[in-house]
């Protein structure tokens, strides 16, 4: 008897668990949707620019020409507490993308950031993950990582397929989230340095 109600316990406990990450997950979802067609707007010029860009161009011995581009996209706020010494505006970084090769490998990632300036969502498409190359989907809520979503290149079909869903990362990508997790405060500082000295 005692073991039905701690399992029926434990099994209501997973599925409040399961019904909260779904919704957290929605949440962080339509936010991505919603910076999707920002950006897009942004593309067409029906609003304005509101990004900094940083291209890297370097011959590298052994792989050749290397490229990187970074765009960090940012939210402008009045400054409500404005004194004269200080700027009318405030800017937040709210969205990061990363385009990069390493020969004839290439990479992409995108890191999505909330109103607090906690990460929520990085996605990930990395050649090196496996060898015919995969794509990782991290969810966070209040910075901590909840959800991961795994998915490989099918050679056959040149399509990505779900391989892997959980709450904590395969041992074996450990170095790639270690990578992700530097990459995280790395594009907050760099955003903090060329926001600095820039005009508001």
């Amino acid at each position: 008897m005692e073991k039905r109600i701690i399992l029926g316990m434990l099994f209501a406990m997973t599925f409040v668990l399961s019904a909260t990450a779904q919704d957290a997950m929605s949440v962080i979802r339509k936010h991505y949707t919603e910076t999707q067609q920002k950006i897009e707007a942004i593309e067409k010029e029906e609003i304005p620019q509101e990004y900094y860009e940083v291209k890297i161009l370097q011959n590298l011995p052994g792989t050749g020409q290397h490229q990187e581009v970074m765009r960090l996209y940012y939210n402008v706020k009045d400054n409500e507490d404005w004194q004269p010494d200080e700027p009318m505006l405030t800017r937040d970084l709210h969205f990061v993308t990363w385009k990069y090769n390493y020969a004839a490998r290439e990479f992409y990632e995108e890191y999505l950031y909330d109103d607090k300036g906690n990460i929520e969502f990085v996605y990930n498409r990395n050649a090196d993950l496996d060898e015919v190359g995969g794509e990782l989907r991290l969810y966070y809520k209040d910075g901590k990582l909840f959800k991961v979503l795994v998915s490989n290149l099918n050679p056959e079909t040149e399509k990505y397929e779900q391989t892997y869903s959980g709450s904590k990362m395969p041992e074996k990508y450990a170095n790639a989230l270690e990578s992700i997790n530097y990459k995280v405060g790395r594009w907050k500082r760099l955003f903090d340095e060329l926001d600095g000295d820039t005009f508001h």
